[in-house]
């Protein structure tokens, strides 16, 4: 069996390759996309791209290109090149947790929101590389507090950060009080001139973007807001500096649009875009950002249905993937009236038609699309958003290709980098994303990255293992320190499993489960699997291995104090055998809370539990032995197959992880 590899970017533990900034990168033999052009110009089969420095070089078939001596170089055979991913609506003031927005749904009794903001201050670092982790390599933060231009100086400064775009507070028609801890991201103006003097304001920043949330409620006068927009981009035009403007309704996207703006940064939602929007926006030669997933993200969230998708337990800040199933375990009386209100009645989110149709009508009369995420917001988490979002631009009708184009060649307009990035040629910069799969036959394969390279610096991902047994002491150490603060022991055990599975059947299902338990918290290592249990009957069988219940259970005890002194904060207990789960029990229950807590998961176990050596248990090798090395085949149960194997470990996985959820939580 292979060992099962942290194949992730996790936040604290992107690994970028010393001194390559000033390195040769060759890329021999990959296919590289162009998503400025149509197809088939679009593709280029078996193609060499050097970078020297933070540029492109050259791109040329791998035939005619050299490779210069000396260069770092990365097997392009079956692999795609594209241009870094450029998200074109985000928000670091935002986590994507529940906590983010008390505006929307007040948890201030949980977590105060002083606590979050200070949160995401602290956690930029990681938050910048959960960006390039996704392939993102330039982001558009398009609003938030003034502290926004700090965090713009922290991403230049970062060896391992996206390049940032960034707009100062909101210009807003309302308040937003709850989000005002004295550094507000939105601000009200009542008036044309105070909408300037905010303007100058944050043109001393030297913003990319000035910034007006335009919401228009019933009995508003339409015609003084136009003013109040008109008159913040006309001082913004003034500086050299864009307008971009939320508005969700035709009626106020057309009032931006004759006010002057460059940007929507959202959806027409309301009605469908009409000639008159389109001219309005040809004219303006205006960016229309579709962000088509964030009230999907709301809605989940809030309802306590989201789930992650596989590239954010992946590639997203664990400290937040953890947070969202918090629902689980807040006390009722802390939740939300509206929040309670949805969990009682769940309705699947799912984007408009409407928004769908403008989407494609807006690309069609050749307006030019940006791909933006609103990351930040409450379940739409930074970096992996990405991976929800371009599919529901196919499912409005874009191909694969026109949802590239708008995230790289199309997005490098938003960043006003259209001459730098967003394309690959000879002299652009070196924002380049290597992929593992072709992204032309599927947007989700674009979450499948190899490697990721910004201005010319290779980053990689961290490879090493998630079993501590492969791990030294000090590399241990260091992940602790990273944040991987649960310890995973999980007892297998030696005993006859029939004429067709191998001894070790329990020990090879439980070293995979836990591996993949682990890859799917994102905060644990694994402690090496006990390979004996209480056996009981199966010891008239040659080759069974027992332990009594006492043995058993001062082993798991001594392991369980090991992993207490080397600093985990959580231990958790776990068996693939019937025998011994009432002894891993009383241990977790006389250690939990002697230095660190211990928890007992026997839902891995009893959720799952199939007859010894069934068609089920047989499966669950089937699936993990690839090789068949430890079954038997013409002595297996046709009934039984991979596939089932897959499902049920799968179950195993995602019951254990749930339940670890729950009480790490507590």
């Amino acid at each position: 069996m292979t060992t099962p590899i942290k194949w992730t970017f996790a936040a604290a533990l992107l690994l970028a390759l010393p001194g390559h900034a000033a390195d040769v990168i060759a890329i021999v033999g990959a296919t590289v996309i162009h998503p400025e052009r149509e197809l088939p110009a679009a593709v280029a089969a078996n193609s060499t791209v050097i970078i020297s420095g933070k540029r492109i070089e050259r791109i040329g078939p791998a035939g005619s290109t050299k490779v210069p001596a000396g260069a770092t170089v990365i097997d392009g055979k079956g692999r795609w090149v594209i241009p870094g991913l450029i998200d074109a609506h985000v928000h670091f003031f935002q986590s994507g947790n529940l906590y983010t927005r008390p505006d929307v749904a007040d948890f201030n009794a949980v977590v105060l929101y002083a606590k979050e903001v200070e949160r995401n201050k602290a956690r930029l670092p990681a938050t910048f590389k959960v960006w390039l982790a996704s392939g993102v390599t330039s982001v558009v933060d398009i609003g938030g507090p003034m502290w926004n231009f700090e965090m713009r100086d922290a991403a230049l400064k970062s060896p391992a950060a996206p390049r940032v775009a960034v707009a100062g507070p909101l210009i807003s028609m309302i308040d937003r009080a709850k989000l005002d801890l004295g550094d507000p991201p939105i601000i009200k103006v009542s008036s044309a001139d105070e909408a300037r003097a905010l303007v100058q304001r944050e043109l001393a920043r030297k913003p990319d973007f000035i910034k007006v949330w335009f919401i228009h409620q019933p009995g508003d006068d339409l015609a003084a807001q136009e003013a109040i927009v008109k008159a913040t981009g006309d001082a913004a035009h003034a500086a050299g500096v864009r307008l971009a403007v939320h508005a969700t309704e035709l009626m106020v996207a057309k009032a931006s649009l004759r006010a002057g703006a460059d940007f929507l940064v959202h959806s027409v939602q309301d009605e469908a875009v009409d000639e008159e929007f389109l001219a309005l926006a040809k004219k303006n030669r205006a960016l229309y950002c579709p962000t088509l997933f964030v009230t999907l993200g709301y809605r989940y969230a809030l309802s306590n249905t989201w789930q992650p998708t596989e590239a954010e337990r992946r590639l997203a800040d664990p400290q937040i993937v953890a947070a969202m199933s918090d629902l689980q375990r807040i006390p009722s009386d802390k939740v939300p009236e509206r929040v309670a209100k949805a969990m009682s009645k769940p309705v699947a989110p799912a984007v408009t038609p409407l928004e769908l149709q403008n989407l494609r009508k807006v690309w069609d009369a050749g307006i030019s699309v940006v791909m933006g995420t609103d990351a930040g917001n409450i379940g739409t988490l930074h970096g992996p958003a990405v991976f929800r979002e371009m599919p529901l631009m196919v499912q409005a009708g874009l191909t694969p290709l026109q949802v590239l184009r708008s995230a790289t060649a199309n997005g490098a307009k938003a960043m006003g980098l259209e001459r730098e990035i967003g394309t690959l040629a000879a002299g652009k910069l070196a924002d380049v994303v290597v992929l593992d799969a072709d992204p032309l036959a599927d947007v989700g394969n674009l979450s499948r990255i190899h490697r990721v390279i910004k201005d010319g610096k290779l980053f990689v991902p961290d490879q090493s293992s998630l079993f501590i047994e492969d791990l030294t002491s000090p590399e241990v150490k260091q992940a602790i320190a990273a944040g991987k603060t649960t310890a995973i022991y999980y007892a297998g055990s030696t005993e006859q499993n029939g004429p067709h599975m191998a001894l070790g059947k329990h020990n090879f299902i439980a070293r995979y489960v836990a591996g993949r338990i682990a890859e799917n918290l994102g905060n644990a290592l694994v402690y090496p699997v006990l390979p004996f249990a209480p056996t009981g009957e199966h010891m008239k069988f040659p080759g069974t291995v027992n332990l009594s219940d006492k043995t058993f259970g001062a082993v798991a005890q001594e392991v369980a104090q090991s992993a207490i002194a080397a600093g985990f904060k959580h231990v958790v207990l776990m068996g693939d055998h019937g025998g011994g789960q009432d002894a891993l029990k009383q241990v977790a229950s006389a250690l939990d809370g002697k230095g660190a807590r211990v928890h007992y998961i026997g839902d891995v176990y009893f959720q799952s539990q199939a007859p010894h050596a069934g068609v089920e248990d047989t499966s669950e090798l089937m699936f993990i032995d690839r090789d068949g090395k430890w079954i038997r085949r013409d002595k297996l149960d046709s009934k039984a197959s991979a596939e089932l194997g897959r499902k049920l470990v799968e179950k195993k996985v995602d019951s254990a992880v749930a339940q670890i959820r729950t009480l790490v939580g507590k």
